[in-house]
């Protein structure tokens, strides 16, 4: 996890939103402390705190880049904003921060913990390991199978606007639904053998990036990077396995990923 999953996904939004590559372990710690604060329903005033700076730290160094870059416009995303900004479609300086934080936090923390889970899941599956390492065409259809079967994004919440009833179960204007996605994605009702890994599962609807209005809107860079970090260390490592030490999972309950995940190459 930290010499692979971890770093790439945050120097890859790093590097897309314009900013430095060394930079990527602060990044990545305040990228974590916003996740335990999302993740614990019962966060303590020091895990609160730490989410607030860390907010405030990104909106800062965004700023600073965002300065940058209205001086000396790039290739990058903050860019292209800034050029739709000249164009009439404007962001005010907040929302542009805003957009800018999500993007790396929201990329960064699902994005690491797809690189984790699909591993653990192909270490555990060796005969589904192979069939990767043997027809690599079967990437996508992979990586669509992993984030069904270890989904990164456990549950999402939702406060009710107005009076509904799901299912007989009636929901009044302000009551917090939490639509568990994990499960969904396990329903037998809706995949064959749900709990069976298969990677060249075809109809494959898997809820792990949302859906409706509220889809991920950084699913196919996940996605890529998902497909592109897997597929090869299939093919350089066909040999690596599970160590003997037990692997650590992250204390979260909205995020499903590994704090450590020691392999033998």
């Amino acid at each position: 996890m930290s010499t692979i999953a971890h770093p790439l996904p945050v120097i890859v939004i790093g590097e897309l939103l314009g900013g430095a590559e060394t930079t990527y372990r602060q990044l990545c710690e305040w990228s974590d402390a916003i996740a335990q604060f999302f993740g614990n329903p019962r966060s303590t005033i020091v895990q609160t705190a730490a989410a607030q700076d860390a907010v405030f730290n990104l909106t800062e160094h965004f700023r600073q880049i965002v300065a940058k870059r209205r001086r000396d416009k790039g290739s990058d995303l903050i860019s292209l904003l800034l050029d739709i900004e000249a164009d009439g479609e404007v962001l005010s300086e907040d929302e542009l921060y805003a957009q800018c934080t999500m993007l790396l936090f929201a990329g960064h923390e699902t994005t690491r913990n797809l690189i984790g889970n699909g591993i653990y899941s192909l270490l555990q599956h060796p005969y589904q390991r192979e069939t990767l390492r043997q027809d690599p065409d079967l990437i996508r259809s992979s990586v669509e199978e992993l984030l069904r079967y270890e989904s990164p994004v456990q549950y999402l919440a939702r406060t009710a606007k107005e009076e509904i009833e799901i299912c007989g179960v009636r929901i009044e204007p302000g009551n917090t639904i939490m639509i568990m996605l994990a499960a969904a994605n396990r329903d037998p009702d809706r995949f064959e053998n749900p709990d069976r890994l298969d990677l060249r599962r075809v109809n494959n609807p898997h809820l792990a990036f949302g859906g409706g209005p509220h889809f991920c809107i950084g699913n196919q860079l996940a996605r890529l990077q998902g497909q592109t970090s897997i597929l090869r260390m299939v093919q350089k490592f066909p040999g690596m396995q599970l160590t003997n030490e037990t692997p650590s999972r992250v204390a979260n309950n909205a995020f499903r990923g590994f704090k450590a995940l020691p392999i033998y190459l």
